[in-house]
C-alpha cells in the first residue's frame, strides 16, 4: 500500500484504512525486535560461548543447551516480522516492510539473511540440504553394526560477534517502528476505543494489559 504523502523527515502517512492492520504490525514487531535484543543481550551478559569453550562434561553439556535454546528463540523473534504471518487469515496483518531495514549499514543488513536462512531451514524446520545428512554403519569388535547419523552441526548457535551485531540491529529497528507508529496514531484515534482495559478487554485480559501497557506502546 502506497503512502498517501511523504513526510518532511522521511516517515509516511498512510491513509486511515490501513492504518489499523499497519499500526498492529509495528506494535508486534517492537515487542518481537525487543524480545529477540533481551536474549541476545542475556547470551552476551552470561558469556555462554566463552563458557562453552572452557567447560567440558556435564556442566559443557547445559551450558550448550541452554545457548542452543536462547539462539534459537532470538532468531524466531527476530524473524517473525517478516515471515509471512497470517497467510491463512481472512483478517490478515501484513508482514512489516522490508524498507524498513534501509536503516541498517551494508554490514548489518547481512544479518537479516543469515537469520532467515537459518530460522527457515534449521530452527522451525528440518531443510535435509542443511543438514547433509550422512548414515553409515560402524562395525564393532563383536561384529554388531551400529548406524552412525553423521550430520552437519544444525544447532550451532551464533557467535558472539554476530549476536552483538544482531543486537546493534534490532535497537536501529526498534526505533525505526516506533518512531512509524508514532505516526500513524493520529488516524488511530477516531477507530480505536479509549478508555481503561477494565472497561476495554474481557476480564481475564484487562489485568495483562494493564501490567504490559507500556511495553506494547512502545514505552522503554
Amino acid at each position: 500500500m502506497q503512502p498517501t504523502r511523504k513526510l518532511a523527515d522521511g516517515l509516511r502517512r498512510y491513509p486511515q484504512k490501513v492504518s489499523r492492520p499497519v499500526s498492529y504490525r509495528l506494535l508486534i514487531s517492537y515487542n518481537d525486535f525487543r524480545q529477540a535484543s533481551q536474549i541476545a543481550r542475556y547470551i552476551l551478559k552470561h558469556r555462554l560461548q566463552a563458557k562453552v569453550d572452557r567447560l567440558r562434561g556435564e556442566r559443557r553439556y547445559r551450558v550448550m543447551l541452554l545457548w542452543q535454546a536462547l539462539n534459537c528463540a532470538m532468531v524466531v523473534a527476530y524473524c517473525r516480522p517478516f515471515s509471512g504471518n497470517g497467510r491463512r487469515t481472512a483478517r490478515r496483518i501484513p508482514d512489516l516492510p522490508r524498507r524498513f531495514l534501509a536503516t541498517l549499514t551494508s554490514e548489518e543488513r547481512e544479518i537479516p539473511e543469515l537469520a532467515l536462512r537459518d530460522r527457515n531451514t534449521l530452527l522451525a524446520h528440518s531443510d535435509s540440504e542443511v543438514w547433509a545428512l550422512q548414515p553409515f554403519f560402524v562395525e564393532g569388535t563383536s561384529g554388531r553394526k551400529i548406524l552412525i547419523p553423521s550430520h552437519h552441526d544444525a544447532r550451532a548457535p551464533l557467535i558472539h560477534e554476530i549476536v552483538e551485531r544482531l543486537d546493534a540491529m534490532c535497537g536501529k529497528l526498534i526505533e525505526a517502528v516506533f518512531q512509524e507508529r508514532k505516526l500513524l496514531e493520529p488516524d488511530l484515534e477516531s477507530v480505536l476505543p479509549a478508555g481503561p482495559p477494565s472497561e476495554i478487554l474481557a476480564d481475564d485480559a484487562a489485568p495483562a494489559a494493564a501490567d504490559h501497557a507500556v511495553q506494547w506502546t512502545g514505552g522503554a
